[in-house]
């Protein structure tokens, strides 16, 4: 019983490691993404709103303020998205979570961490494989490859899957632990990180 006992305080402790290490590994990402967005929508606005002033202040369309205005739409979501994750703003249905206390709750949390992690996988599989044979797609209005447009989604959606991990890494340290009930905080199906 004492090796058992030892063996599970091993696998514990290392997945305690792993799970810190991937918070500050996120923690990393999420700042530089939180200041990209802001980045984004700034530059999104500027162009916007320029491409408004040259069209019907000056009569003299920007040719390309509309489609970078779009690539720069695109990189906002992927980039915002882990922000929106980790925040648990995402849409979730937690009526059956919710519902349910103990290991049964902590069982279905990890299943849908599971699957949110499958589909950030094929996510990160699919946009780089757009990305890759887009490379030779250029813009309409700028000389600029769409594969810098497409790269956005693998990007993205490699952070998500790196914060549901550490989500994962949680729930199953607390389950090992015979600590069934997340914190307070952590009652969203998405979101079960304590910031």
């Amino acid at each position: 019983m004492a090796n058992v006992h030892g063996t599970r305080f091993v696998i514990v402790a290392t997945i305690s490691r792993v799970e810190t290490l991937l918070e500050r590994v996120n923690s990393v990402v999420l700042v530089v993404f939180r200041w990209l967005t802001v980045g984004l929508v700034a530059v999104m606005t500027t162009i916007v709103l320029s491409g408004v002033f040259f069209r019907y202040v000056l009569n003299d369309a920007l040719p390309w303020s509309e489609e970078i205005a779009k690539f720069l739409m695109v990189w906002m979501t992927f980039v915002a998205a882990p922000l929106a994750f980790r925040a648990g703003a995402l849409v979730a249905i937690n009526a059956v979570p919710n519902a349910l206390k103990g290991r049964a709750r902590q069982l279905l949390l990890v299943i849908i961490q599971l699957v949110i992690i499958s589909l950030m996988v094929a996510f990160v599989d699919r946009g780089s494989f757009l990305a890759k044979n887009a490379y030779i797609q250029r813009a309409s209005t700028i000389d600029l490859s769409i594969t810098y447009v497409y790269i956005a989604m693998p990007i993205g959606a490699l952070s998500i899957a790196l914060l549901s991990l550490q989500s994962l890494l949680g729930l199953l340290r607390r389950f090992m632990d015979g600590t069934s009930e997340p914190a307070e905080e952590e009652h969203s199906a998405t979101d079960t990180n304590e910031d």
